[in-house]
């Protein structure tokens, strides 16, 4: 039997739940030392093993190429399976007998089934948090939450331009409703995504003539932990809600949400303004405001124009890759040092590489679930071309006489993701003490944060006194 096999005796509600807590007990034994399966080849390995891979060559030939986009490893090298044998042997996870076959022991077998069963649950719950419908639920919960907090603080403060933030995140709500006419119901997904990004350029032009208006007629503008706490939530909320419409977008191909997310990246910069102005007020330097918002409203008609000019493309001529996101740099990033990871390895032509890439994707898919492509079901051999000739076309790569090879610049990136990659891997050996660091810095944020609520009016005065 081999492991894939075991996917068909999960019903639905396995998939939900996940392990048992009394089979789980082994798996918090061995990743309390290690990094979860899914961001490792380590789980990769022992799943090879399950599957009837028993020698350390065809090992090394077999996880040659695997690809996950959940790791900062590029890619398994040989003597990454022989460190992997070493801490499987150590972890009593497998034997090797007299003829130099590898065989997972019974407490190998059942961490790869756990592995296998935690990989599926999480891609299930992932495959539902990174939905459409997830998108647009979370933004329209987060701009209400947004509009209300800036509307009742502008109203205590008598700010009208905190008030007028708030109606702007109210009437963000707009767009999600013609996210849903336009895209769901109509079908005309580049339709709306055209009316979203006017609206961003109104915006940016509404902003601009704001920031002007506001330079010529110079006022007092009066900054309080209310005002600095509410634009730092927003940026929080903003930037989450950006990754997720632009992850949501790309997955499923949703040219609105790719479009949205743009308008939750400008609200990251309208808020980012709002903190610059409200610290240069406290000195009395108030016209800094308005030349922040004169430079970000620049900045946001100069995204809508970009993002405008690829919709207005010919049909055939229309590339929806082209509109970038930040959710790009999961797989590009993942891409490119798989890329230049295998170049670098061996002698290949543009064929050897894609169909390494290919295969690669295939095992990553066999074994990890939505792990492997991130829940991108369109990443394949087309995609991974497309960035290759990217690359070229950015001289990381070089093609002579049908084979590739790395330019100086390409080797610099790589390198750069090499020291990346061992970073990532060294703090994952010590990951129980980084957790218990993170945690402490997590409580440690929450105690400042209800300290600065507590202390707001004398926080306040003394902003003032200045």
């Amino acid at each position: 039997m081999v492991l894939s096999d075991l996917k068909a005796r999960y019903s639905l509600k396995d998939l939900k739940k996940g392990p048992n807590r009394e089979k789980m007990a082994l798996y918090k034994e061995f990743f309390k030392h290690h990094s979860e399966p899914h961001t490792g080849y380590f789980y990769g390995f022992l799943a090879f093993i399950y599957d009837g891979i028993n020698t350390i060559d065809s090992l090394k030939a077999n996880m040659k190429h695997i690809f996950i986009s959940s790791t900062n490893q590029l890619v398994v090298e040989s003597q990454d399976v022989e460190e992997f044998l070493q801490t499987a042997k150590n972890q009593d996870l497998v034997s090797i007998d007299q003829n130099g076959l590898i065989k997972l022991t019974k407490r190998g077998k059942d961490l790869v089934e756990l592995c296998y069963l935690n990989n599926l649950h999480a891609s299930h719950w992932m495959r539902l948090f990174f939905s459409e419908k997830t998108a647009m639920l979370g933004t329209a919960i987060v701009l209400i939450i947004l509009s209300l907090l800036k509307i009742i603080t502008g109203l205590q403060l008598g700010s009208s331009a905190m008030l007028n933030e708030g109606m702007e995140n109210l009437t963000d709500l707009i767009k999600i409703g013609l996210i849903i006419v336009f895209c769901f119901k109509l079908k005309k997904d580049k339709l709306a995504s055209m009316i979203i990004t006017i609206l961003m350029l109104i915006t940016g032009i509404s902003l601009l003539w704001s920031a002007i208006e506001s330079l010529l007629n110079i006022s007092q503008i009066i900054p309080t932990i209310q005002a600095y706490l509410i634009s730092i939530f927003s940026i929080v909320m903003n930037a989450g809600l950006m990754f997720l419409k632009s992850m949501v977008g790309r997955i499923s191909g949703n040219l609105s949400l790719l479009s949205d997310s743009k308008d939750s990246q400008i609200n990251i910069y309208i808020s980012l303004g709002v903190l610059i102005g409200l610290t240069f007020s406290i000195f009395k330097y108030y016209f800094v405001d308005a030349i922040v918002g004169i430079v970000i409203s620049i900045v946001i008609f100069k995204e809508g124009v970009e993002l405008l000019r690829e919709l207005i493309k010919k049909e055939k001529e229309f590339d929806i890759t082209e509109i970038k996101v930040i959710a790009d740099h999961v797989y590009h990033n993942r891409l490119s040092g798989y890329l230049f990871a295998n170049i670098r390895r061996e002698s290949l032509d543009r064929n050897q590489l894609l169909n390494n890439f290919k295969q690669g994707l295939e095992l990553g898919k066999l074994y990890y679930e939505g792990f492997a492509d991130f829940f991108y079901e369109n990443l394949g051999e087309l995609v991974a071309e497309k960035h290759l000739n990217k690359l070229i076309e950015g001289g990381n790569i070089k093609e002579t006489n049908a084979q590739l090879s790395l330019t100086q610049k390409g080797l610099k990136y790589l390198y750069k993701a090499k020291a990346k990659e061992f970073t990532s891997r060294a703090r994952h050996i010590y990951e129980r003490a980084s957790i218990r660091r993170s945690n402490v810095f997590c409580l440690l944020i929450i105690v400042i944060f209800v300290f600065i609520l507590i202390f707001a009016n004398d926080i306040n005065t003394l902003i003032s006194s200045f």
